[in-house]
């Protein structure tokens, strides 16, 4: 990341808390993006699993031996 641009531009990074979001704004920009061919959803999957599987599921980030991150 070129920090120069940031200062330039009077630009910020800015994090959220505990997955803060505005639902009326943030579905019409993924909606937007998707279109735009910018946000691809379907490349934040990393493995599906079955029904009967989703509690090892949701074990598998905090395993450290699982490529489920």
């Amino acid at each position: 990341m070129q920090t120069i641009g940031l200062i330039g531009a009077e630009k910020c990074i800015r994090g959220v808390d505990i997955g803060s979001t505005t639902p009326e704004h943030d579905i019409l920009l993924y909606a937007y993006l998707y279109v735009q061919g910018r946000f691809r959803p379907h490349k934040l999957i990393s493995k599906e699993i079955a029904l009967d599987e989703i509690d090892a599921g949701c074990d598998a980030p905090h395993d450290p031996r699982s490529p489920v991150r």
